[in-house]
């Protein structure tokens, strides 16, 4: 528990120091059966705004050091961000997400990443059963295709550590659970620092992030299986309440752009949520 405290605290310091601006009404906690998870420290209410988050600090294909590799070897979307993560990870304290790739869990609890003899035990005899053994030869045959190739570039020590199938597959459980379109044309799909620190619950979002995408004003969650993240409406900026880090967005403007880091990404209250309680995303 102490080591995940300072992972927490290094975390916070890393925002503080990248520009993300997260309202003090929020609290970043941890716990041995939760993980991280946010709780208000104050009343909160629909159209606050609640984070603020440049787009220059997500992890996408455009911002990783692995950008050049990535480009030349023609991958986006959900493998291009698989091999960004993996890279960053490989880079250990010298990547510039360290603080925040730390904070997060190696994968994510899902079927896709059981042993085939956790899978055997739990699923027998289920329909997921099926499905998740048909979901793992998929992605073995991208990783062969697209990931595999990378070893000549990488080294095969390195490779061997931090691109091998089971860390490409903890990657892409990072991104079904964590991941958001960003916008359409320059990040798209991409990790978004804090936000994706919010539990998902799957009944209704808490709290949105408003981000550049086009998705001609609809809100969408993703499941835990959904190969491009939450999308999102188109953004605006704001400053944060010097009292509960909160505004409403009645009074700011939109700024968003397709292209670019010109516009943040910001975090608002869809719903009404009480002192001491999660915020859920």
């Amino acid at each position: 528990m102490e080591m995940a405290a300072r992972r927490v605290r290094a975390f916070k310091r890393w925002m503080k120091r990248e520009g993300i601006q997260c309202s003090d009404a929020l609290e970043l906690t941890v716990s041995a059966t939760q993980g991280l998870s946010i709780t208000a420290l104050a009343d909160l209410h629909v159209g606050d705004a609640v984070a603020r988050i440049p787009k220059a600090t997500c992890l996408t294909v455009i911002t990783t050091a692995a950008r050049d590799m990535i480009d030349a070897a023609g991958l986006d979307g959900s493998l291009g961000l698989a091999v960004a993560i993996m890279h960053e990870r490989s880079l250990g304290e010298q990547s510039h997400w360290a603080p925040y790739l730390a904070a997060l869990p190696e994968q994510e609890a899902i079927p896709l990443v059981w042993t085939a003899e956790e899978a055997e035990v739990l699923l027998r005899g289920t329909e997921l059963h099926e499905t998740v053994k048909e979901d793992r030869g998929v992605m073995l045959e991208d990783w062969k295709d697209s990931i595999e190739p990378l070893q000549d570039q990488i080294g095969s020590t390195q490779f061997e550590s931090f691109f091998g199938f089971e860390e490409y597959l903890a990657a892409r459980t990072l991104i079904a659970s964590r991941s958001f379109q960003i916008d359409d044309h320059h990040h798209g799909v991409g990790m978004v620092p804090l936000a994706d620190i919010f539990n998902h619950k799957t009944a209704a979002e808490d709290v949105h992030l408003n981000t550049s995408a086009s998705t001609e004003g609809s809100e969408s969650d993703t499941d835990s299986g959904s190969e491009e993240g939450n999308e999102s409406t188109t953004s605006t900026t704001s400053s944060l309440s010097p009292t509960t880090g909160a505004s409403t967005t009645d009074d700011v403007a939109s700024s968003a752009t397709d292209d670019g880091d010109d516009d943040d990404l910001e975090m608002v209250m869809v719903k009404d949520v009480k002192l001491g309680a999660e915020v859920s995303h």
